[in-house]
């Protein structure tokens, strides 16, 4: 029973963690990848071992022997070199991974820690403290490792998960070791069982990790979030050590005012981090000093791109998009897109955060016109040197960057941007050349933009010439019915049934010139009105009413008839075309022959003509084509195309079979149901 006391508790959780690491070595040992992450994984392993088995057999506290203090430093200092393994190239020695000047400051930072621990000349509170920032950079590492395992983030996660769970509990027990300047025994403890429980995380990631090292690329994100990171530990421990000192000193009111100053440290380590001042501030420091070019081109080309794509050129507000756009691509805070009009009027398009131009702006910017429109020069004008910006009184200028925007090498317009002083770019060359680019890319977008309105503009004159021509078309076929209206009223003037007729006709025509009128007035086809008829009865309309002022005469044949929903102006339209064409095409003593049939499903209507016939590559390529026209000026070349839309319109076929020299048949197929 005694091995079940509370002192035995924690021999117990590190013999655990002696067998899960040991085991954890072996199994390691056994994989077949050769190379350095592997080998420092195994080190680490290892000295967990020795490291558990030490505090199993001894039950010492951590830190208060030599030993102690050498197992934990050196474990920490081999898991350091692992994660820095781990997050360069997979193929690199120990040798190259020690000659990096940042893995050398490590390393002997670490030692003369150690040996400072060893001789005795430092507190255990800042023996305490030293292990929490050591922690620390473990977290930032692990961090990196996991951002930038990318596509192999699955194999790395329990590994990550496993190690980032021991450095947290480090951290705490650390974090209360410095504050209190002793152990806490309850969480001691419980540590070597922390240890054991992560070896079955460990062993699933050597089991997924096909080969150790991430090709890391180190975007400026990553080195904002890790700077935070490794920040915010750094602030923790200085707040556990000032904590600590002001507990030393307060006498009776040692709690209250450490409660106060812990309080208020964590809320102003809140307000630090979420503060966007200081992040942006941050990371302008770390472009500036640590990275070569000034943006993550990757990034904000991919950014520009994405904002390029929310333009819809339907809307009005298309030239507010590609603005914000533009602000966008170099953080700044309002602007204004200006199009010259002309040589020298401006006429704004525009604008966000800034009021509308004053005279001041206006002059200044035709002065730039005059003096550079040829060129392709952006001006800074917080740049006091620049001899454009000395000519002018820039006292009411709310303008830093004039950026030029070309089509065809002609000045189309000007994108003005500013922002406050402490978001302003200094314009170098990097940013004189990344800010071209952005105009080339955008002003390709605007003429693109101008070029769709245009071509939409277009399309809707075509659409409309295009009514037109069936408008006329239709005209045509009531000419036709007055034609023969007058031809026939020499014989029969006096005929009442034929006066009747005629005013039937008449009224008839006037509905129809009343429909055209209506679709010109209003831009659109017209409307369906589709009635029950018959087929047979609108065949024998058509035939008897329009065609028949010209020779051949079709003859017909209704073999089965069909009653259909249909718009009957416009079948009989279609109808009238294909009979018209095939008089056209066949001579005065030739032959015409409709043929109305059914089956159970589908209607067959086919106009069989004995004319001149046409040759497959004019049924391919010209027959459906519209405004094409055989006839001269006689025809509008729509006849043919609004027979097959019409038939298409409705679910069926309009089929052709023609021999030169033989004759023309066209079937229109449509379905019954």
């Amino acid at each position: 029973m005694d091995l079940l006391t509370e002192l035995a508790l924690d021999r117990i959780g590190f013999g655990l963690a002696c067998v899960a690491n040991l085991f954890f070595f072996l199994l390691t040992l056994a994989t077949r990848v050769k190379n350095l992450p592997r080998s420092l994984l195994l080190a680490w392993s290892l000295f967990n071992t020795v490291w558990a088995a030490y505090y199993m057999l001894t039950g010492f506290a951590p830190y208060v022997t030599p030993v102690s203090l050498l197992l934990e430093l050196s474990r920490n200092l081999v898991l350091l070199l692992f994660l820095l393994a781990a997050l360069g190239s997979a193929e690199q020695s120990l040798s190259l991974l020690l000659k990096k000047r940042s893995v050398q400051l490590l390393v002997l930072t670490i030692s003369c820690w150690a040996l400072l621990c060893y001789l005795q000349l430092i507190s255990m509170n800042l023996i305490f403290t030293g292990s929490l920032a050591i922690c620390v950079l473990q977290l930032a590492l692990l961090e990196t490792m996991y951002r930038k395992a990318a596509a192999n983030r699955w194999q790395y996660k329990p590994l990550v998960l496993g190690i980032t769970v021991c450095a947290l509990f480090d951290f705490i027990l650390l974090a209360e070791s410095a504050l209190f300047g002793q152990v806490d025994n309850q969480l001691w403890s419980a540590r070597g069982f922390v240890y054991a429980a992560i070896v079955p995380l460990l062993i699933i990631s050597v089991r997924r990790v096909q080969a150790w090292g991430i090709n890391v690329y180190v975007s400026r994100d990553i080195v904002l979030q890790s700077s935070l990171v490794l920040a915010a530990g750094i602030y923790l421990c200085l707040i556990a050590v000032a904590g600590f000192y002001i507990r030393y000193i307060g006498g009776t009111w040692s709690n209250l005012l450490q409660t106060t100053f812990l309080v208020l440290g964590f809320a102003m380590l809140a307000v630090l981090l979420l503060s966007g001042a200081v992040r942006r501030k941050l990371k302008v420091f770390i472009e500036k000093h640590f990275f070569a070019n000034k943006f993550d081109y990757r990034v904000k080309w991919l950014e520009l791109t994405r904002q390029l794509r929310l333009v819809d050129i339907t809307k009005s507000d298309q030239y507010q998009t590609i603005l914000q756009t533009w602000i966008n691509s170099v953080n700044y805070s309002r602007g204004c897109l200006v199009k010259l009009e002309g040589t020298s009027a401006l006429t704004t398009l525009a604008r966000i955060n800034r009021p509308a131009l004053n005279n001041s702006e206006t002059e200044l910017l035709k002065q730039y016109v005059q003096q550079f429109a040829g060129k392709n020069w952006i001006v800074d004008l917080a740049d006091k040197k620049d001899p454009f910006c000395q000519k002018h009184n820039l006292s009411d200028i709310d303008i830093q960057l004039i950026i030029p925007i070309h089509s065809d090498n002609d000045l189309w317009g000007l994108c003005l941007i500013n922002a406050p002083d402490v978001d302003r770019q200094y314009l170098n060359w990097e940013l004189r050349d990344y800010l071209m680019l952005v105009a080339e890319q955008i002003s390709s977008y605007l003429q693109l933009m101008q070029a769709s309105q245009k071509l939409s503009e277009n399309a809707q004159f075509a659409a409309f010439s295009r009514m037109s021509a069936f408008v006329v078309h239709d005209l045509k076929n009531i000419k036709a019915q007055i034609d023969l209206m007058l031809t026939n009223s020499i014989k029969h003037r006096t005929n009442p049934e034929f006066i009747n007729d005629s005013f039937d006709t008449l009224a008839a025509m006037q509905q129809r010139l009343q429909n055209m009128l209506s679709q010109l007035s209003s831009k659109r086809a017209e409307s369906s009105q589709d009635t029950m008829i018959s087929i047979s009865s609108v065949v024998r309309e058509v035939i008897t009413q329009r065609c028949a002022a010209k020779q051949p005469l079709p003859q017909y044949n209704v073999r089965r008839d069909a009653e259909l929903v249909l718009n009957k102006e416009r079948f009989a339209s279609v109808l009238y075309h294909l009979i018209d064409n095939a008089q056209h095409a066949t001579a005065s003593d030739g032959k015409i022959l409709i043929d109305v049939n059914c089956d159970d499903s589908q209607l067959y209507i086919s106009i069989q003509d004995t004319g001149c016939g046409m040759s497959a590559e004019f049924i391919s390529e010209r027959l459906f084509k519209p405004f094409d026209s055989t006839k001269g000026n006689a025809g509008m070349g729509v006849g043919a195309y609004d027979a097959l839309h019409f038939a298409r319109q409705h679910n069926g076929q309009l089929q052709v079979e023609s021999t030169e020299g033989v004759g023309t048949t066209f079937t229109l197929i449509l379905p019954l149901h």
